[in-house]
């Protein structure tokens, strides 16, 4: 009798280890796969006192070790603005070799925000986050290295509320 109760004891604290050790199993797994999305490349150039000037390229330098040849990549630009940012939307010009060894020079038109004010993209504490589609679809050799470098190209020189400017490259499954 004494045996049959110390077993169902047993028998229940495995039961809640078992189910403990699940549960955290499924958690990191969730978390890892949710923050990943596919992301191979991804990095922010802080832009000192928020004043990008129109002289101050941002270069990207990415090594493509890392990049799956066989896989197609969209690449997006990341931008962080500060409620001081007085514009609707932003002119960049980007030049880069992501197609080949031949660098382009791209000018693109930003929306930031909606027609009655209100910021596009998330943000919290006065600070504004969005994610712009630049380059969809493209392929990466490993064997080669990408630059990229973005410059403001406002009238404001400088350029005031520009916190952060930054690219994500996600590989497309």
């Amino acid at each position: 009798m004494q045996e049959t109760i110390i077993r169902k004891i047993t028998d229940r604290q495995v039961i809640k280890r078992n189910k403990i050790l699940f549960l955290l199993v499924g958690t990191l797994f969730i978390t890892h796969t949710s923050c990943s999305d596919g992301e191979v490349y991804f990095r922010y150039h802080h832009i000192e006192r928020g004043k990008w000037y129109s002289d101050s390229a941002l270069t990207f330098t990415m090594d493509s070790i890392g990049f799956n040849p066989a896989a197609r990549h969209d690449l997006s630009i990341e931008l962080t603005t500060a409620d001081i940012y007085h514009y609707k939307d932003i002119w960049m010009q980007v030049e880069h070799n992501l197609i080949d060894t031949i660098y382009r020079c791209d000018t693109l038109h930003f929306r930031l925000t909606d027609d009655y004010g209100k910021w596009l993209g998330s943000g919290t504490g006065g600070l504004h986050q969005i994610s712009l589609p630049y380059k969809s679809d493209i392929p990466l050799d490993t064997s080669r290295l990408y630059i990229l470098q973005i410059k403001q190209i406002m009238k404001d020189d400088p350029l005031i509320g520009v916190e952060k400017v930054g690219i994500k490259i996600i590989e497309k499954i």
